[in-house]
């Protein structure tokens, strides 16, 4: 008995069957490459030397565009001068002949996209350990460990190139599972949600604007009309408030109140009727908040990874993007910020949630008089390219500040039409209502 036995220690999770029935099964069938490994499978997620050959030379051919098959991948084999060092063709034959059936390849893809990605885990365990054992700074091994953690969950969000009619198929997968994909979370905005078809998953969503005007009144809106009108579960991590300041919110939006009259307590019996209503309400609605003044992107990802687990998590809001903390050594903030940015966005896609991040504008809008343009946000022009919707607030002039109207001007949208929009703020109560789309020359 080994050491590693006698001491319980468990194998690297390893299913060379499944590598070996899937790579028959691809010998089988040509298609089956492209069906269920291209773009999802490479050669180091495969545990044998042997196998990582052969899938490498099956990558080969169909990127080749030639048809993937016992003699296309022993010439590619024999070509690279490996064809001995997989076995010979014998080794080929072999793995034709132990397939069970070509029908569960998607299975056995399955399985080896599991195991490839336990190793890769335990892999940063590993690593994990070493720092733990060598840093002399807890701090900077716990931020460390959280970064290599990140990484591994980002690595299954990497797909390479695949063949439209594979996107297509996975597209209708994703209808049949899940309905109308344009129907994302309402605002409660209409004018906007006309536009955009509510929020999607897996995007990532920046509202932006000088301090003042709203913004995260505006992500406190949306979210109150997800969690209580849509029963959407929403996750605010407030990074600028307190918790209570947040539950204040909330209470005086839904109660019509006004905050200051919530602050100082001198209520009428009507306006606690009002409020007991609010919080009865709120307290049906599956809203999480998060309060903390020091947050790394990696926690954001790790609470909402917990609580999509379980709970469920339909939406994610982050307070404000510009007070998460990055990396120590980054050179620059700039680099920081595209950092976090980039991360954001993986998060979203990760847990194919939308996910709203509150962004402050440079100082050059104020300087300007104009209305704020994609290369004021602050910081990092990351922002811009990372974004699926950028929405900007903010008020024209003297006459927008004595009306209390504030603009939405929608700046980007991946995969719509861009919109211009008049709100009414209402910030005693911290509440926006929709005026309806800017009238030309207004």
């Amino acid at each position: 008995m080994t050491l590693a036995v006698e001491r319980g220690v468990k194998p690297p999770p390893e299913k060379p069957e499944a590598e070996a029935s899937l790579l028959g099964a691809m010998l089988m069938d040509g298609a089956i490459y492209n069906e269920v490994a291209r773009g999802r499978l490479t050669p180091p997620d495969l545990s044998r030397e042997q196998h990582r050959l052969v899938l490498a030379a099956i990558a080969r051919v169909a990127e080749r565009s030639e048809q993937v098959g016992f003699a296309s991948v022993q010439a590619e084999l024999l070509a690279k001068d490996e064809l001995d060092a997989v076995g010979g063709p014998q080794f080929l034959v072999g793995l034709i002949q132990n397939v069970p059936t070509v029908a569960h390849a998607e299975t056995y893809a399955t399985i080896v996209e599991r195991t490839a990605l336990l190793r890769r885990l335990i892999g940063a365990a590993n690593e994990i350990a070493r720092l733990a054992l060598t840093r002399e700074d807890s701090a900077a091994a716990v931020a460390d460990a959280q970064e290599l953690l990140f990484t591994v969950s980002e690595s299954t969000l990497h797909r390479d190139i695949v063949p439209l009619e594979i996107a297509l198929r996975r597209y209708a997968e994703q209808i049949d599972a899940r309905g109308d994909l344009r129907l994302g979370i309402g605002t409660g905005l209409e004018s906007l949600d006309k536009k955009t078809g509510g929020l999607q998953s897996s995007d990532l969503i920046l509202i932006a604007g000088r301090p003042g005007l709203g913004k995260t009144s505006l992500a406190l809106n949306v979210v109150e009309h997800a969690a209580v009108v849509q029963h959407k579960t929403c996750a605010v991590f407030s990074m600028e408030m307190s918790e209570l300041q947040v539950v204040q919110r909330l209470v005086s939006m839904r109660a019509e109140i006004d905050g200051n009259r919530l602050r100082r307590g001198r209520l009428s019996d009507q306006e606690f009727t009002a409020i007991s209503a609010a919080s009865s309400e709120l307290q049906q609605a599956p809203i999480f908040i998060e309060e903390s003044s020091r947050l790394t992107v990696t926690d954001v990802l790790a609470k909402s990874r917990r609580l999509q687990a379980e709970r469920g998590l339909d939406l994610v809001v982050i307070d404000y993007l510009q007070l998460i903390e990055g990396a120590e050594d980054d050179e620059s903030r700039v680099l920081e910020v595209a950092r976090i940015s980039r991360a954001l966005k993986a998060i979203a896609r990760e847990l194919e949630v939308p996910v709203i991040a509150l962004s402050q504008l440079s100082r050059q809008i104020e300087q300007r008089g104009t209305e704020p343009m994609l290369s004021d946000l602050r910081e990092s022009g990351a922002l811009e390219a990372d974004a699926d919707l950028v929405m900007f607030l903010w008020q024209k002039d003297r006459k927008d500040r004595e009306e209390g109207v504030v603009r939405l001007k929608l700046a980007k949208h991946r995969n719509g039409p861009t919109g211009d929009f008049d709100l009414h703020f209402q910030s005693e109560l911290t509440r926006f209502r929709d005026l309806g789309e800017t009238r030309e020359g207004a």
